[in-house]
């Protein structure tokens, strides 16, 4: 394979994001539609659906930095949620556990949400294309009847920014950043 095929392979075009994406899902028993919609919603448009402002941003990361609770066993720090790497999760628990200030992660993400180009078209893209493959096949806990119902809901309001389902947060307690690789790479070591 030549380097643009290699490029065009690890881009974050909508199949080679459900490709890289539906794996890791169907790893998760805990992931439901409302999950694999979040996920989708973050690798193309970023974290800046969560900055209303600085202040609020601050006390938001304050208020869940305080509250972690246990870790989990074998949480990433870094979580890449496209095949090219561009944009990922901070997960909060080891990264605060391996020396991981809340400052510096408040800066890096409010400059990730800066930043990052959101892109909601290729949301909506990726998002129809799940349902194109969903009714051909079901995925995990994922398929075509709930992929429908919440598209319609979605689609009234423009597809928003949701939060995950009752089952993925109880399951795995999320607590993390959305964070341009560029931004990701000064905070964690390799």
């Amino acid at each position: 394979m030549n380097f643009l095929g290699l490029i065009i392979l690890l881009a974050c075009t909508p199949t080679a994001l459900l490709d890289f994406a539906i794996p890791k899902w169907q790893t998760d028993k805990h992931t439901r539609i409302e999950d694999a919609y979040k996920y989708l919603y973050q690798a193309t448009r970023g974290g800046e659906h969560a900055v209303p402002s600085k202040d609020v941003a601050k006390k938001w990361l304050d208020d869940e930095w305080q509250n972690l609770g246990p870790e989990i066993k074998n949480e990433p720090t870094w979580e890449q949620l496209c095949p090219d790497g561009s944009i990922g999760r901070v997960n909060l628990r080891p990264f605060k556990d391996t020396g991981g200030k809340a400052d510096e992660l408040l800066e890096a993400f409010l400059a990730s949400a800066r930043e990052y180009k959101a892109e909601p078209a290729k949301f909506t893209d990726a998002w129809a294309e799940l349902g194109k493959r969903l009714k051909k096949k079901k995925s995990g806990a994922l398929d075509h009847k709930t992929w429908k119902k919440l598209d319609a809901e979605m689609k009234k309001k423009n597809y928003p920014a949701i939060h995950h389902s009752d089952e993925y947060n109880k399951a795995n307690r999320p607590a993390y950043r959305i964070l341009t690789l560029d931004a990701a790479q000064f905070l964690i070591p390799s």
